[in-house]
């Protein structure tokens, strides 16, 4: 009698935390601590903040071993660590993974998260990546991994699903487009068009370089691209935007017009065109320190490099299914997105009216303070001018009885005789 004895494998999903900001975390545990790290597929390697970096939530090698000194210089910053060999479990896996200790961060921006899980399509070809080893430990049963991403923030509703994809996280089918050679996910599309009353202007007519990144929170356009953006805004659309800078961040801010903005088309292929709506590539709009209602976009100039980023923002939108085993990426779209059913005014609920509020009290506050120091300068210039006009009085009332005495003097003295 033969048993014969089918190992079953299947998916593997994994809840991610959408952090602040749009960033989203993965937690996975070793030496009894749980560390949330950014899940970004813009990212080659795995590091967690280390003793020296001050952090509340940090990473201390034991019982592992040492590999090399490792540093990492990318678009979002740089930092600097030794690199490990450490047992993590995630879920009910129990996996040697190799994890840097990072000793010094150079970050454009405040962390969340407590370190990096990197998915980028040169880690994913080393042996010793975390999807490898879920894969040969039997875990999942292919070579593929997807991001179902949830815009709410703080919220554990969004997903990174290991394996085979899952029809019921997209709707209609996965359109599939071939990834070039090169460390990142990268494809090459065709164009991207600036859509909108009746006109059609190209923002890129040539192959463009279109990199998906999950550590990256907005869509990042290179700088002559990025201004030309503003044009197109304000001369076809009347939308009176500027770059403005924030925290070393070079973005756009309009004017709020909910029947202006254009779309914006990304083309791949002949098959497969990505629309972005307004609702899409602008995170917030609300009232700025001079009362104007103003929006922020999701777009950030970069400098280093003729690529477009698409960042979770475009996850949000878009279910993204990556095959290692073909080097293909899926896109279809995602069963959490709603943001065309919102008006422009309702986008980003938790910043609207916020500077308006707070605007108004700065106000009411500013006039308060001049109130009491108007009573202030009234009640000590008060006394003060009494003083001055008693004095005054007295002055005159001296002057008066002064002038009398003298007149009584004169009236006096007998008349001179010859």
């Amino acid at each position: 009698m033969i048993i014969l004895i089918i190992a079953i494998v299947s998916c593997l999903d994994v809840n991610l935390t959408n952090l602040q900001l749009n960033y989203y975390s993965l937690p996975i545990s070793a030496n009894n601590i749980t560390y949330n790290l950014l899940v970004d597929t813009g990212n080659e390697e795995m590091w967690i903040f280390g003793k020296n970096t001050n952090r509340k939530v940090y990473y201390e090698c034991q019982n592992c071993t040492p590999i090399q000194n490792k540093s990492i210089d990318n678009m979002q910053g740089k930092i600097n660590g030794i690199q490990y060999y450490q047992t993590f479990a995630l879920m009910n896996q129990s996996l040697v993974l190799p994890i840097i200790d990072a000793y010094n961060v150079e970050y454009f921006y405040s962390m969340i998260a407590d370190g990096v899980i990197g998915f980028n399509k040169k880690q994913l070809q080393k042996e010793d990546n975390l999807l490898k080893k879920l894969y040969f430990s039997n875990a999942i049963d292919t070579m593929q991994f997807g991001l179902l991403l949830n815009e709410q923030n703080c919220q554990s509703t969004s997903i990174l699903s290991f394996g085979k994809p899952k029809k019921n996280y997209y709707i209609n089918e996965l359109q599939y487009v071939k990834v070039i050679e090169s460390e990142s996910w990268t494809v090459k599309g065709l164009s991207v068009e600036i859509i909108g009353k009746n006109k059609k202007q190209e923002l890129e007519s040539q192959n463009q370089m279109i990199v998906f990144d999950s550590g990256i929170s907005k869509f990042l356009i290179q700088k002559n691209k990025f201004n030309k953006l503003i044009d197109i805004f304000n001369e076809n659309y009347n939308l009176n935007c500027q770059k403005e800078i924030q925290n070393q961040i070079n973005q756009i801010v309009c004017s709020y017009d909910d029947q202006s903005f254009p779309e914006i088309n990304i083309n791949i292929d002949t098959n497969l065109s990505l629309t972005l709506l307004p609702q899409d590539y602008i995170d917030y709009c609300n009232y700025n320190y001079f009362l104007q209602y103003k929006c922020y976009l999701n777009f950030q100039q970069i400098d280093k490099t003729d690529v477009l980023v698409l960042g979770t923002v475009f996850f949000q939108k878009y279910y993204t299914h990556f095959d290692v085993s073909t080097f293909q990426i899926g896109i279809a779209k995602s069963i959490y997105y709603q943001r065309d059913k919102k008006n422009l005014s309702e986008i980003g609920n938790s910043y609207n009216n916020s500077m308006l509020y707070f605007s108004v009290i700065l106000v009411l506050i500013l006039l308060i303070a001049i109130y009491i120091l108007l009573k202030m300068l009234l009640k000590q210039s008060i006394p003060l001018y009494l003083s001055v006009l008693e004095k005054s009085s007295s002055r005159s009332q001296e002057q008066e009885m002064e002038a009398i005495t003298l007149k009584t003097q004169q009236n006096s003295q007998p008349p001179l005789t010859t």
